[in-house]
């Protein structure tokens, strides 16, 4: 990347980007019938649409009978009812096995979540959205709030392991969370949405369908928009958010089918950006929900602490057979992100007016002016996957691409907040601004090729080989690399790791099947792992995964079950000794992965089923033995649900186990859990050509517990008064009115 391009994106990230369709894309797929959900995927476990009746069909999440990995399903429904309508898909995957997190501290869906999926952090496993992999292109990381509310996704998909080779993404190490659009209906509607809540939270949305339109050949549309605004839990933590989303189906004669879909959302928060929590003493003077002050002499005061945000996620997809057992299915995509973030340099509550170096190289001055930043992260990425199919008398053949090319702009420049002049206060280095903490242009390439075939052995087993090569380039062009190397830097990198995959499903019969996976992931580096004065001499590897996991699924009218057992080598982990005179990342250790996990799901009668799961999990640091950080050794959850007679009503409880802050077993985080409760009334043809009228009541941590969600331990040397927390948001409720016309 040239400077040129990395002044370009200075001038852009602070401005939305305009809606961008990619590239005309065709593709084919076998079988179609002008149904975009029949033509989702090419084999990729967890986009099967369910088709199921009973109890698999209201149950929270399940798995498949084709399922050759540890899966959970969950469908529209269950979240609909029994999460709140401004949850993100945090929250929404946080009910599976295996799966911690999901908690927002400002409220369900009001502020950021992680989710860990045993022991694995966010950036080590893919997120996508309609199988397009989306993150952040410093290091593929995800912002739950940026891009797609609850309120656009069919259906969310947890997968516990690396897939299939024609399963793609920058972090095929550690499993999916795979996000699926809604389907277009075949018949006009239209359908407002509007909640009201705890904290001034207020939703307001509505969802046209065009229905089947014959006149333009069967194409269908949806498009929804919503807005949402809030006070939040936290103390002047105030938040809103816009969402904009259209799909566009057009079949082009008997067995082709575009796709065109769009969905642009722009957000806005107040919140101290280098937060990670309050220490107890503070909560007891500030509350648990200290956030931001009302003080414009303290730090922490809301007007300091701004953030906003605009993305764009669009694609064009095309879909057709080729006649004689032939399909290819290729998508065009684009994403957009932009952040420009105001925040002021002290995150402690109580902190007010400090000095300012109002010269390069000068002194400070008087403790009267408010230190602080502009921080701004833009990146826009173009990518496509071409999947090709033959379906032999033997199997299925599979292979494809997925290319993929960012640019990507991130800077933090150092102001006085009083009046907007340059606060000099890094280290001064001759020919870079010391009021520059880094200003960096980056980019990459990637390259996924493979193949696989899904062999029919015999009537009930299908064995599937398979192999994916990651082509992974990295090109950095720094005018100031970090904090800790105030230096240019132009680095190139390239990353290649060939894995294969083996996976198997046998059906015992039409109730049961077993399966079993071995399959290798990789995890790209992100370009944190060159922040060093010494970053000449970095010299890693691409941190890998090895996987073993066998698995056991039964269906039937009254209840499902599935469970599974697992192992996981984490090799060529980075780490840094802080105590070198050279601190440059390098490969060492590992961690090793093992537990087991189950959930079943049980009709009782007269609209009654029950449903529970729960995991037993290990990751442990391969040298040290020590359970690495924020890996809780359990999870469990439990659910009673009614649907009948236009009553629909949940009882909702998730349980995390004990995990540790850090990852030498010194600050533990204790086991903490959540109960909700939400019931519903379906009115059908209430009039005034309302088709059907819900009224909906959620009520979340039902038992208002606010114990401790995430820690951070600021000693080497154990835990101290200075480590830093957050808590659950106290209870809160939504309550929602739902007309379909």
């Amino acid at each position: 990347m040239q400077r040129s391009k990395v002044n370009r994106f200075k001038q852009k990230s602070t401005h939305a980007k305009p809606f961008v369709l990619a590239a005309v894309s065709l593709s084919l797929i076998s079988p179609l019938n002008l149904q975009a959900e029949t033509a989702t995927d090419l084999g990729t476990v967890g986009t099967q649409g369910s088709g199921d009746g009973g109890v698999s069909a209201v149950a929270p999440a399940k798995a498949y009978l084709q399922a050759t990995q540890p899966q959970s399903v969950i469908d529209r429904t269950f979240f609909e009812d029994a999460k709140s309508p401004i949850s993100d898909y945090t929250n929404i995957a946080a009910i599976a096995p295996g799966v911690s997190g999901g908690i927002s501290a400002n409220g369900p869906g009001l502020s950021e979540a992680k989710n860990t999926i045993r022991g694995f952090k966010d950036g080590e496993y893919n997120i996508t959205y309609d199988d397009i992999p989306f993150g952040d292109t410093n290091g593929p990381t995800h912002h739950s709030t940026a891009y797609f509310p609850a309120s656009i996704i069919d259906h969310v998909t947890v997968e516990r392991g690396p897939g299939n080779a024609s399963n793609i993404g920058q972090a095929t190490f550690g499993g999916s969370v795979n996000l699926y659009s809604l389907v277009p209906s075949n018949d006009f509607g239209i359908s407002t949405f509007d909640s009201i809540g705890s904290w001034n939270t207020r939703l307001d949305g509505l969802t046209i369908n065009t229905g089947t339109i014959g006149e333009l050949g069967g194409s269908k549309l949806i498009v929804t928009g919503q807005e949402m605004n809030s006070d939040g839990y936290l103390t002047n933590s105030r938040l809103g958010s816009n969402n904009v989303t259209f799909k566009y189906e057009q079949p082009i004669g008997s067995k082709t089918l575009l796709t065109i879909f769009s969905s642009n959302n722009s957000n806005f928060y107040y919140q101290s950006d280098g937060s990670k929590g309050i220490t107890e003493a503070q909560a007891a003077i500030y509350g648990k929900n200290f956030g931001l002050s009302s003080d414009p002499s303290k730090a922490l005061y809301y007007g300091y602490g701004r953030v906003e945000k605009s993305t764009a996620f669009d694609y064009i997809r095309v879909q057709s057979e080729a006649g004689s057992g032939w399909g290819i299915d290729n998508t065009s995509y684009y994403v957009w992100y932009g952040n420009n973030t105001l925040s002021a340099d002290s995150s402690v509550p109580g902190d007010g007016l400090g000095s300012v170096i109002n010269t390069q190289g000068g002194s400070k001055g008087p403790a009267t002016q408010m230190p602080g930043y502009i921080k701004i992260n833009s990146y826009s990425i173009y990518g496509d996957v071409v999947r090709i199919t033959k379906q032999t008398d033997a199997g299925l053949f599979r292979t494809g691409l997925w290319f993929e090319t960012t640019d990507t702009f991130r800077s933090r420049y150092d102001y006085n907040l009083f009046g907007m002049t340059p606060n000099y206060k890094e280290k001064n280095v001759a020919g870079i601004g010391s009021n520059i903490l880094y200003d960096q242009g980056s980019s990459w390439k990637n390259y996924q090729p493979f193949a696989e075939f899904e062999w029919a052995a015999t009537d009930n087993l299908k064995v599937t080989p398979g192999i994916k090569v990651m082509k992974w380039q990295q090109s950095i062009d720094a005018a100031v690399l970090d904090k800790a190397a105030r230096q240019h830097a132009n680095i190139e990198n390239e990353f290649n790791a060939t894995l294969p995959f083996l996976t198997l499903n046998y059906k015992i019969d039409k109730t049961s099947s077993v399966y079993a996976q071995y399959a290798q992931g990789m995890l790209v580096p992100d370009i944190s792992y060159y922040y060093s004065p010494s970053y000449q001499k970095t010299n890693i590897t691409p941190q890998t995964s090895t996987n073993y996991q066998v698995g056991y699924v039964h269906k039937s009218s009254n209840i499902t079950i599935d469970a599974d057992l697992y192992y996981i080598d984490f090799a060529n982990k980075l780490t840094q000794d802080l105590t070198s005179v050279d601190p440059v990342y390098y490969n060492g250790g590992g961690v090793i992965y093992k537990g087991i996990e189950g959930q079943v799901a049980y009709a009782v009668g007269n609209g009654f089923s029950l449903y529970t799961n729960g995991s037993i999990n290990s990751a442990k640091n391969r040298d040290s033995g020590f359970i690495i950080a924020n890996a809780p050794e359990t999870t469990a959850a439990l659910a009673l649900l009614y649907n009948d007679r236009g009553i629909s009503s949940s009882l909702v409880y998730k349980y995390v186990g004990k995990q540790f802050a850090d990852a030498s077993e010194l600050l533990a985080i204790n086991p903490y859990s959540t109960l909700d409760y939400s019931v519903g009334y379906t009115f059908k043809s209430p009039g005034l050509g309302i088709k059907s009228m819900k009224l909906n009541l959620g009520i979340y941590n039902l038992l208002n517990h606010t114990d401790v969600i995430t820690a951070s331990m600021t000693s080497k040397t154990g835990p101290s008064a200075a480590d830093l927390y957050t808590w659950q948001p106290e209870r809160s409720f939504m309550a929602t009115l739902k007309l379909d016309f």
